[in-house]
């Protein structure tokens, strides 16, 4: 879900018959995959030795032959299992791509069409904005219909839930949408969801059902599995906290699954490939046309240069560099859950399918391997005949150009999602780049001619200029990332959006002031969901002391209320809510999204001997640690499994779900969480 964004980290960085597909005879030799085995190998021994993860999974494919197929790292730390083949990964956002054939199929049976109102086909969906009634489903499929992001409850989990399939259309009616639907694509988790009940609502069947016998069964996809089903987390390989990476937590679970919930493995993806190749055996050549469109330049979008994120039905990008520079088209769909990460990378032209599963490290790592092991893989195949281009930007030049007056125009504040940034110029034809977070040290970038800047680093060099579009103005970033001896990729998008200052009232900036001095505390996820062990359960509201009238890059209406207002595309304004401030009963709460959150304020002090019950609302209660009890021992009897202690940073210490029951050692400051259904007990015994 939701992530902090760091300055261009690594992002900037289909109707045909079921039958299942067959071997074709062939007299041909067997080809000799001896040179892509070893470059694998060793692809995979860099994710794993150097770039996070625990353990990598990957597989080649040529037509129905798998050319290369193996694992790396360790099945579990401290543990001499091996990894096998068939070891199932989450795939977190690759299942997109399966809800987006799940659609296409729809349509090839004359049960819906693509730019069909949603509300027809789904008399249920309705929002607190009338605009909804335009979303189609395409727009669901193109990341364009205007929704928040990832407004559900309880979609990240350590237990197989519904809840956030369940509820998620009764959240949905009291939302606004964030931009006009078609206006432009920015990616939302909030759109498959709902493409997901689509297709339970036409086809009849539910969503697994759905799926198994229209593509698993077809393609002989034995391996995949969604967490409805009779699936063995226990047998998956392990996943790792990732602020403390020797704490193995339970299996990665995702349950909305048409956005991101299917369990799989590299070899059975590989036959997941099929389905987009000519002659698909499950989708017909009308829907495999539709997909691989470029949708995201239908809408407001950044001129490419060269990308890895241009959106189809399904897809991040159907011109992935450096594939598309040398006039080959390869499609792409990466996934990143908490703690698993995928990618998914066609070239249809060629029969070409590669898939690299990991925990831990990013699915960006995994794009690269898979990026260049089709790269050698159409060498060897004759397909090219060199390496492919890779797209170059500007060097600094020994004589700086004069910023010309009107780039000077564009100084001033930025904002994407999460935070605020402000641009100036100097005369020494430089770009000063400064974010709220380090407002003492701005980062400096060198103009190269023709309004645009270069920040150059050894991994990442990255190109700034300024493209006014659909009224607004933004700062663009062409960022080329290439790893040695990992591979390469490209990316052209908005970074952030140029906004005003927004003086307030005294009575408004007290009101937010005197928030400033508190955090508030998750209240509304069950006991099983990752967001107490992964991110912080805290919603902080600081007024912004960068730029006037903003909070969290949020600009603040009145006393109570602040939108989110940036409209950019592609991932810069994912994932943003509003943030609607009430009281009752004299306590302060937060709703920012599907969450609710209370004031740190009103939690009571932590001691021996308390007894806490869950309310009638099921909301999380909150205890705070005082300075007295550091170093004496905690234990908690009860039934329910939310039990949950955080250092002062608000950093899980212990969680009952993933530690199981056991005494704690508390730190000094910190909170205690303890969630359960209604009415469930928590009894408290602390000692030296």
């Amino acid at each position: 879900m939701k992530k902090w964004k760091c300055l261009l980290a690594l992002l900037i960085m289909a109707s045909g018959c079921t039958a299942q597909p067959q071997p074709t005879p062939s007299s041909e030799p067997a080809p000799d995959t001896a040179g892509l085995t070893q470059t694998a190998d060793q692809l995979a021994e860099m994710l794993v030795s150097q770039l996070g993860a625990a353990s990598v999974q990957y597989a080649l494919m040529d037509g129905d032959t798998i050319l290369v197929s193996g694992q790396k790292g360790v099945f579990a730390k401290g543990s001499d299992q091996a990894l096998s083949a068939d070891d199932q990964y989450a795939i977190g956002s690759v299942s997109k791509v399966f809800t987006a054939a799940a659609v296409m199929k729809l349509q090839e049976e004359g049960k819906l069409k693509l730019d069909q109102p949603v509300a027809e086909l789904l008399p249920e969906f309705t929002m607190a904005d009338e605009r909804y009634s335009e979303i189609t489903v395409r727009m669901l499929l193109n990341h364009s219909a205007g929704l928040p992001g990832s407004t559900f409850d309880e979609g990240f989990v350590f237990a197989p839930s519904t809840t956030a399939h369940d509820t998620f259309l009764e959240t949905l009616k009291t939302m606004r949408l964030q931009a006009d639907p078609g206006a432009y694509s920015v990616y939302s988790n909030d759109c498959y969801v709902l493409a997901e009940l689509v297709v339970e609502k036409v086809s009849g069947q539910d969503f697994t059902s759905y799926l198994r016998s229209q593509f698993l069964e077809p393609l002989g996809m034995t391996r995949t599995q969604t967490p409805v089903e009779n699936v063995d987390f226990s047998a998956m390989p392990k996943v790792y906290s990732a602020s403390q990476p020797e704490r193995e937590v339970p299996a990665d679970i995702v349950s909305v699954i048409g956005t991101g919930g299917l369990f799989s493995t590299a070899e059975d993806l590989c036959r997941w490939g099929q389905a987009f190749m000519p002659g698909s055996p499950v989708l017909s050549a009308d829907s495999l046309s539709a997909m691989s469109e470029n949708e995201a330049a239908k809408g407001i979008w950044p001129s490419e240069e060269a990308n890895s994120l241009d959106y189809g039905l399904g897809w991040d990008s159907v011109a992935l560099a450096p594939f598309a520079q040398g006039g080959i088209q390869a499609l792409t769909k990466g996934g990143d859950t908490m703690y698993s990460h995928a990618n998914f990378t066609v070239v249809p032209e060629y029969g070409l399918t590669c898939v690299v599963l990991s925990s831990g490290g990013l699915s960006s790592y995994n794009q690269m391997m898979a990026a260049t092991l089709l790269e050698q893989a159409l060498l060897e195949k004759g397909a090219i005949s060199e390496a492919l281009p890779h797209y170059q930007l500007p060097s600094v030049p020994e004589t700086i150009p004069a910023i010309p007056d009107e780039v000077k125009d564009y100084a001033g504040l930025y904002a994407d999602s999460t935070s605020l940034y402000r641009i100036d110029f100097t005369d020494e034809g430089m770009l000063n780049f400064t974010v709220e977070q380090m407002p003492d040290t701005p980062t400096p970038l060198t103009h190269v001619g023709e309004g645009k800047f270069l920040l150059p680093s050894p991994m990442t060099n990255q190109l700034f200029s300024f493209e006014e579009k659909g009224g607004n103005t933004y700062l663009k970033v062409e960022a080329v990332t290439e790893i040695s001896g990992l591979g390469y990729t490209a990316a052209t998008v908005y970074y952030a959006m140029k906004v005003e200052e927004n003086p307030l009232s005294d009575t408004v900036k007290s009101a937010w002031q005197q928030r400033s001095a508190t955090s508030y505390l998750l209240l509304s996820e069950d006991a099983s969901s990752q967001i107490y062990e992964m991110i912080l359960p805290v919603a902080p509201a600081p007024i912004s002391t960068f730029a006037e009238g903003y909070v969290n890059a949020h600009r603040i209406v009145d006393e109570n209320r602040a939108e989110a207002i940036v409209q950019i595309p592609g991932s810069g304004s994912r994932d943003q809510f509003d943030y609607q401030f009430f009281t009752k009963d004299g306590i302060e709460y937060l709703q920012a999204g599907g969450d609710v959150y209370v004031s740190a304020e009103a939690a009571k002090i932590l001691e021996d001997g308390l007894t806490v019950t869950i309310g009638e609302d099921g909301y999380t209660q909150w205890l705070s640690i005082p300075a007295e009890l550091e170093g004496k021992t905690l234990t908690v009897s009860t039934e329910a499994d939310g039990v949950f202690v955080y250092n002062p940073a608000m950093l899980c210490q212990y969680n009952r779900v993933t530690d199981g029951d056991q005494p704690v050692t508390l730190p000094a400051g910190g909170y205690l969480g303890l969630a359960g259904d209604p009415q469930a007990m928590f009894t408290i015994t602390i000692s030296d």
